[in-house]
């Protein structure tokens, strides 16, 4: 997979994790809610591509715990997955902001893409 087409996922990802924050933000006049179906569904097959990436990259490079990158995208790879779990689960994610900046961190592989 091309570094480009990896920093557009990332850019879409981020998209979407601002339209669903939005769409759940307490404004008066409007209802809190989830985001659209088709958002959803995008940041799911994101996430999806990140632990294909991730699993193809630890395959290929079978020395991934020495790089600080690579570290930094394994967290949040498994922090996603607890995010998942938390949402199958019913849980209510509405607590957990923490949930959201760390989500963000997929911005930051960005800037390691980009360099």
């Amino acid at each position: 997979v091309t570094e480009s087409f990896v920093a557009m996922v990332i850019l879409l990802n981020f998209l979407l994790i601002c339209l669903e924050t939005d769409g759940q933000a307490e404004l008066p006049g409007r209802s809190n809610g989830a985001p659209p179906a088709w958002a959803s569904i995008l940041m799911d097959v994101c996430y999806v591509f990140f632990v294909v990436e991730l699993g193809l990259r630890i395959f290929v490079e079978q020395r991934l715990l020495q790089d600080r990158w690579s570290i930094m995208d394994i967290s949040i790879v498994v922090l996603g997955f607890f995010e998942y779990l938390l949402k199958w689960f019913g849980t209510g994610l509405s607590g957990l902001g923490i949930v959201r900046v760390v989500r963000l961190g997929r911005l930051i592989r960005l800037v390691r893409v980009l360099r």
